[in-house]
């Protein structure tokens, strides 16, 4: 499955003694690009190490994880490509010899594209992804195609084709889902930049359970042409990284019309939705990384959305007589109709790929619940006229989200406004891989509204299972992704960021340091 063994022998020949099965240390892994770029400066550094360094940790590593579902043969070449380029192109190269990892339901050219299903092992692309592309073309070397929750449909991060991704501080925990792959990768150092997407939360729900940082840009603002999608209405690339300068590097190479904005920390209007924080660890660490907000001249209150739990899917929407929910349960067999046919060797549409999945759940592949889901969505088409479900989750929906958020955002007559709105993706600091995270619905606010939201760290609690990552999500104006990163980066600098140190231990493959 992992294309390994052409990789191992060059990764040994470019670092002395680097043994990939042994207990030799590991290499150091940056922690942003501008480390990657400072090392590469160094007198004699080479891309080719660099790269050959993130192909040992993720050689040794990964086992514990089942985070990367191929890693890229052509990697090296890649690096030696950089390496001989000028030193005056190189440096006009935002992203040179920077580590890539991509969810494999975006194509890169050459990979099967497999939606993190075993019966997508043939859905070879002959082309990059736009984003992909484009990332290339910066200088991005891919590392990997990663894994994820099979066809993105939760947040348990398991597929057909490499099993259960695993928390990067634990085997036994959840990475979360359904861009795991790419945010168990990113923490344990295997990457430092990844392309995930993000329907409602696969791209900001692993980000904070795994300690880095997951952006759902404003709906529309990346290209999403040669990505497996779930629902045209809500689907996004959400950019990951461990610093969120970082993302906003990639989110400029992505979308150079993006606007900019140097964004300070006085006068900042924080709204905190606090009714969603009740875990008493997260309280705790959000009250003490709110005070640095204020001591930095923000303005921070408490407030609420006028129909929170309608917004959240708690409850269900006034006069319609169903919750809100992603329009996936309805989209997917659409959306499969119409990809499935553009591609070589898969099946030829949504009744074809539901026969293979029941066919690859005989043989053990992929699970019950996901031929389940998949029979539900088909049927969910074919009655969808008569289903309250639907008609509450269309149009209705996001007019219902839009309006209240905007209330939020609105600065006129008597009631506050704010610039952000804080809560956290998920709820608690660790879920089990078995059950997976739960969200308590925050992930719907972006997804329904199409504005911007970013799931970051700000800092690590004591856990009965060990140090933690305390993550938040940020929601902005629509446009406001750089601004969202800038807020992110500055916030990180005052209250702190996770410390994550190599350990790999029997039960993870890093740890966190506390403060």
């Amino acid at each position: 499955m992992k294309k390994l063994g052409c990789l191992a022998a060059l990764s040994a020949l470019i670092i002395p003694n680097a043994s990939v099965t042994g207990r030799s240390s590991l290499p150091p892994a940056p922690q942003s690009i501008a480390a990657l770029h400072a090392a590469l400066r160094a007198p004699n550094a080479r891309c080719t190490q660099i790269i050959a360094s993130y192909i040992k940790r993720a050689l040794r590593l990964d086992g514990k994880l089942h985070a990367l579902i191929e890693i890229a043969p052509e990697a090296m070449a890649e690096a030696v490509r950089i390496d001989a380029t000028p030193m005056a192109t190189r440096r006009q190269l935002p992203l040179a010899c920077v580590p890539l990892l991509v969810k494999d339901n975006i194509d890169v050219a050459g990979f099967a594209t497999t939606g993190g299903s075993a019966v997508l092992t043939g859905n070879i692309a002959s082309t990059d992804s736009a984003a992909v592309a484009r990332l290339k073309r910066a200088g991005a070397i891919v590392i990997a195609k990663t894994n994820m929750s099979e066809f993105a449909l939760d947040f348990k991060g398991r597929s057909s084709l490499d099993g259960q991704t695993s928390s990067p501080y634990a085997v036994s925990e959840s990475a979360g889902g359904s861009s795991s792959g790419n945010a168990a990768a990113l923490a344990a150092g295997l990457g430092l930049i990844a392309l995930g997407t993000d329907t409602s939360g696969s791209a900001r729900v692993p980000a904070a359970l795994a300690g880095t940082t997951g952006l759902r840009p404003t709906f529309g603002t990346i290209p999403l042409d040669g990505v497996m999608g779930l629902s045209p209405s809500q689907d996004v690339i959400g950019p990951m990284c461990l610093d969120p300068l970082d993302c906003a590097t990639v989110l400029r190479v992505l979308s150079p019309k993006t606007p900019e904005d140097a964004q300070t920390l006085r006068g900042l209007r924080v709204g905190v939705l606090r009714a969603f924080i009740t875990e008493p660890r997260q309280v705790a660490a959000l009250d003490k990384a709110l005070q640095s907000l204020r001591t930095a001249g923000a303005h921070v209150s408490d407030t609420h959305l006028r129909d929170e739990l309608v917004l959240t899917g708690t409850i269900e929407a006034p006069g319609k007589g169903a919750k809100f929910a992603s329009r996936s349960v309805f989209d997917f067999p659409d959306v499969m109709d119409h990809y499935l046919p553009t591609r070589s060797d898969a099946p030829t549409d949504a009744a074809q790929l539901l026969k293979a999945l029941q066919g690859s759940s005989a043989k053990g592949q992929s699970t019950a619940r996901v031929v389940e889901q998949v029979s539900s969505f088909m049927a969910r088409r074919a009655g969808k006229a008569s289903d309250p479900r639907y008609e509450a989750n269309g149009s209705f929906r996001d007019r219902f989200v839009r309006e209240r958020l905007d209330e939020a955002f609105a600065c006129y007559g008597s009631a506050p406004c704010f610039d952000i709105l804080v809560y956290p993706s998920v709820q608690g600091l660790y879920a089990l891989a078995q059950t997976g995270p739960e969200t308590a619905g925050t992930h719907r606010f972006a997804a329904y509204s199409g504005r911007p939201a970013l799931a970051f760290p700000l800092g690590t609690a004591m856990t009965p299972v060990g140090p933690r990552p305390v993550s938040l999500e940020i929601l902005g104006r629509e446009g406001d992704d750089l601004r969202l990163l800038a807020i992110a980066s500055t916030w990180q600098r005052l209250a702190g960021k996770p410390r994550i140190v190599d350990c790999d231990t029997p039960t993870g493959a890093v740890c966190l340091s506390l403060p």
